[in-house]
């Protein structure tokens, strides 16, 4: 009887090892799936020493304060790009109202070739790409998954010595005078012919500028052209519609020196 009963405790004591040997093999892990948190694009800089490479992110969802913004590092070594973001946090005290968390992550100036990027979340997850820069576009790729979402992966170039910008009118006994203006900027310039795309400062779509609402009211004239004629010029044009016309009349104007007139 004690025999048969150790004889038992033995096959269960086999069969349960058994059980739990085949049981690990058929586990898997289990990686969650990660959220899209964040929005990146590109965005290039202008300054009067040359052109600077950024990245830009911002939350998906809006932060609890007003004045978030966006930890990360970023560093650029032999070809690789690295850029890692950390967390959500405030500028002194919170600010009330809800808004998109930000951040600038400055790439730096960058010669023509493909780079290696890689974005991390968090060091939890990874995502890998490419970004390829030539004379006239910044082109990025990046694997999804990662809780990183690539906007616009094609930033192209704003040509050297371009100008560009917008004019807006308050009532339509003003239209003339802002078309007046438009044209008289544009007799500056030499005309140019830029490709549909994102430009960062705007947009070309059919040959025609456009800026986002959150830069150029509703109904705005927009422009863009090679200035030919000196700066001084077009100063002094844009002083005397000021003088004229007042805050009836707002013109904005920019160039690849990162001046606004």
């Amino acid at each position: 009887m004690h025999r048969s009963f150790y004889l038992l405790i033995a096959v269960l004591s086999s069969f349960l090892l058994t059980g739990c040997s085949l049981s690990s093999l058929d586990d898997h892990i289990i990686v969650p799936d990660v959220e899209d948190e964040f929005y990146l694009s590109l965005w290039e800089s202008f300054t009067p020493q040359g052109r600077v490479l950024e990245f830009r992110l911002r939350t998906i969802e809006d932060a609890e304060c007003a004045n978030s913004n966006i930890a990360y590092d970023i560093r650029q070594l032999q070809g690789t790009i690295s850029l890692s973001i950390n967390e959500i946090r405030q500028n002194g005290e919170c600010q009330p109202g809800q808004a998109p968390a930000t951040a600038s992550p400055r790439v730096g100036v960058l010669q023509g070739g493909y780079y290696s990027l890689e974005v991390g979340l968090r060091k939890t997850v990874s995502s890998e790409g490419q970004l390829a820069v030539t004379q006239e576009a910044y082109n990025l790729s990046l694997e999804t998954g990662g809780g990183v979402v690539l906007l616009d992966p094609q930033l192209r170039r704003i040509p050297r010595e371009s100008i560009w910008g917008f004019v807006s009118y308050e009532g339509g006994a003003l239209k003339d005078a802002a078309e007046q203006l438009v044209q008289d900027i544009q007799s500056l310039c030499e005309a140019q012919a830029l490709k549909n795309g994102y430009y960062g400062y705007f947009t070309v779509q059919n040959g025609k500028v456009r800026f986002p609402n959150t830069v150029a009211p509703e109904g705005a004239l927009a422009f863009q052209c090679r200035l030919v004629k000196s700066e001084d010029s077009l100063i002094s044009l844009l002083e005397s519609y000021r003088s004229e016309y007042g805050s009836g009349l707002t013109v904005k104007v920019f160039d690849t020196m990162g001046n606004e007139f």
